[in-house]
């Protein structure tokens, strides 16, 4: 069904095209502008403001055909006007067009190879964070770390069973969760919390909140059905866990809004003898998080992008158009951080330049 949206979209657009090209290169050119802005309106809204609108069935669908319309606008009209171009364009325009015409359909190609492959097989991704002064008990301490899961009409309790299968096979000590389990108000949160509760880790399973379940409003819910399921919730809380004659200080703070005031009063929870471990779903943080003194911190939140061709340059990754923090390992000062890409999807149901990935990370003596 995802499949379909893109080639949808550019059917939608025929008429438009048809408009296009019985006119002149300049009125081309200011409705295209006109287009695009008007389509570039409609997804931002789709993709946030419609919160309002959570309860609608059907949402995410919604916002997809937003952002797939937006895709295929440029795409269908450059390649229409490339294949039926009218008698006054002269060879190096008609070249231009087609080259640009090249360019406006990759996306879209993308996004199509996105929805079928590319999102739906998680792979484990092995990070070694090293650690100066690490504790013997801690060297080789394994943890699961799994995020932005997003489950919804694009991302089926069935693939959410398949990764955790392939994390039960990880022999992880403790298994992270750094927010959005779901997408909208009204998406399967109860599945996904029961499809978590089974991750074998043998010190148990934390979790942080992402945005969201701010926007679904489920940030008491899922903390109480989380608790009822074995998932300790952490919101500006922390525990105190044992390995040996080492200790590991496990904080979580839900999200951070971005450009506000990161962190605030979480240093109180630093337990100076201890290994400090912060789970935050926003990545921003972790300027702050180095300052205060959290040695690690896990965060997800950003998808690597998502749809990104970083390949080609690092300026097209959207995630670096609000955060510097796209994914990978960062230090400063002396501390760490992984930013996880995820599993799921937000806006358009495809993945393109990043894989879904289950994280395990290790703890390593320097």
């Amino acid at each position: 069904m995802e499949l379909v949206l893109v080639p949808v979209a550019a059917f939608m657009n025929a008429s438009v095209v048809k408009a296009f090209r019985r006119n002149n290169f300049v009125r081309f050119a200011l409705w295209g502008l006109l287009t695009v802005w008007t389509t570039v309106s409609i997804s931002l809204a789709a993709a946030d403001w419609l919160r309002i609108f959570e309860w609608m069935p059907g949402v995410e669908w919604l916002r997809a055909c937003g952002v797939c319309w937006l895709l295929a606008t440029p795409a269908a009209i450059l390649t229409r006007h490339c294949i039926k171009p009218t008698p006054d364009v002269v060879p190096v325009r008609r070249k231009l067009l087609k080259a640009a015409a090249a360019v406006a359909t990759a996306p879209v190609a993308a996004v199509a190879f996105g929805f079928h492959i590319a999102r739906n097989e998680a792979e484990v991704k092995e990070v070694d964070i090293h650690v100066s002064g690490l504790p013997r008990d801690l060297d080789g301490l394994r943890i699961v770390q799994i995020s932005d899961i997003h489950l919804s009409p694009f991302y089926s309790r069935r693939q959410l069973r398949r990764v955790i299968d392939q994390s039960n096979e990880l022999r992880a000590s403790l298994a992270v969760i750094t927010g959005d389990l779901i997408t909208s108000a009204g998406d399967p949160l109860d599945d996904a919390i029961a499809e978590l509760k089974r991750i074998r880790a043998t010190d148990g399973i934390f979790g942080c909140l992402g945005n969201h379940e701010i926007v679904a409003r489920a940030e008491a819910y899922t903390t109480q059905v989380g608790a009822r399921a074995g998932i300790t919730f952490l919101r500006s809380q922390a525990v105190d866990l044992r390995f040996g004659n080492a200790r590991i200080n496990l904080a979580g703070v839900d999200y951070q809004r971005l450009h506000q005031t990161y962190l605030k009063g979480t240093e109180r929870l630093l337990l100076p003898e201890s290994f400090n471990l912060l789970l935050s779903h926003n990545p921003d943080v972790f300027p702050v998080a180095a300052r205060q003194g959290w040695d690690l911190t896990l965060a997800g939140h950003t998808h690597g992008g998502q749809v990104n061709f970083e390949f080609l340059h690092p300026v097209l990754n959207p995630a670096r158009y609000y955060t510097p923090f796209t994914y990978g390992r960062y230090s400063a000062s002396g501390r760490a951080m992984f930013v996880t890409s995820g599993l799921g999807t937000v806006g358009v149901p495809s993945r393109f330049g990043t894989a879904p990935e289950i994280a395990l990370v290790r703890l390593v003596c320097a």
